[in-house]
């Protein structure tokens, strides 16, 4: 049997364990986060990012002390990759990283980076997006209820067929291909004479077999993530677009955490930018080398036929995207 005083002694001593309790956790007990925000990005989790996510959780969770808890999801688990889009606007969907092509459809002038054939190599694309032209684009976003966080990279997009190789501009000519609904990617290939389709990623591995389409322009690296390489032969290097990726934050969800939860939020997303980058780029390789040992075959093509096939397109779009911004980018550039 167990005394009064026992009894007390018992009671007193969980009270006090009670009120301890969040300072333990901070030595590595369990804690409950204040703050839980949903992170959903536009590939599978079997994309090199998502791993590159997790840690960006992690280390948001680090620098908040475990007062803000990030869960990473895929595309399709919180909506389709149209409309996480919309989702992070009403606040629906706290986090999202998304690809240019799909930021294009709200905010036209950032189709500047999807001009096509316009960047030669990866820094020139990051100089501009870490320049400037890249607080220009993020500043245009909390209009529509975003905040802009970090710029990374997804991959150069390449045009992966299912049996045709299309090393020049003529090539193209009547191909069936799933472009992203930014408007400057059905221009591009409309310009080479191809039929593009804009279809859901989710709906491309059923749409190639069964002949929908015959071409994808994906990065190399969302091949494997999805299986499409099970079913496209080609992988044309035609390397037409950079594409941007944005870490972006719902406005309204960012707004109601305190400041100091803003800038933790703020310097990790920062912190994660040259792992986003760099992971991308090893992955790459990786991929490239995974994908050839299962036969497929990389075709390179004439780059300089390519963008002069292209010029329409940049005089179509200029005054869409805006002249100063136009002008601005095709200079830094030139002359880069």
């Amino acid at each position: 049997m167990i005394n009064r005083r026992a009894l007390l002694k018992t009671a007193a001593l969980g009270a006090a364990q009670t009120v301890a309790l969040p300072y333990l956790a901070r030595d590595g007990f369990a804690q409950t986060a204040a703050h839980v925000l949903k992170l959903t990005m536009a590939d599978t989790r079997n994309h090199p990012l998502y791993q590159v996510l997790l840690r960006f959780a992690d280390n948001v969770k680090k620098k908040t002390n475990g007062a803000v808890e990030v869960q990473v999801y895929g595309t399709g688990e919180l909506g389709s990759q149209l409309n996480i889009l919309t989702g992070l606007q009403t606040g629906i969907i706290d986090l999202c990283a998304h690809t240019s092509g799909f930021i294009d459809t709200l905010f036209p002038q950032f189709q500047v980076m999807d001009l096509p054939f316009l960047f030669p190599d990866l820094a020139s694309g990051e100089r501009v997006l870490d320049g400037p032209v890249g607080k220009q684009l993020a500043n245009l976003m909390p209009s529509k209820g975003i905040y802009a966080l970090s710029y990374g990279y997804w991959g150069w997009r390449v045009t992966s067929t299912v049996d045709r190789k299309v090393p020049e501009p003529k090539d193209m000519k009547g191909l069936k291909i799933r472009v992203q609904p930014g408007p400057i990617f059905a221009a591009t290939y409309r310009a080479l004479g191809a039929n593009p389709i804009a279809i859901d990623f989710s709906e491309i591995y059923l749409a190639l077999s069964q002949r929908t389409i015959e071409a994808i322009e994906t990065p190399i690296i969302s091949l494997p993530a999805a299986k499409h390489y099970e079913v496209v032969k080609n992988i044309n290097l035609t390397n037409h677009v950079y594409n941007a990726g944005v870490l972006m934050v719902s406005k309204r969800k960012f707004d109601s955490l305190p400041a100091n939860l803003q800038a933790s939020l703020r310097e990790a997303a920062t912190e994660m930018t040259p792992d986003w980058r760099k992971s991308m780029v090893e992955k790459t390789t990786e991929t490239t080398a995974f994908l050839k040992q299962k036969g497929l075959s990389f075709v390179d093509v004439d780059r300089t036929a390519y963008r002069k096939a292209t010029d329409g397109v940049y005089k179509e779009f200029r005054n869409i995207i805006g002249a100063d911004l136009f002008d601005a980018v095709i200079k830094q550039v030139e002359n880069a």
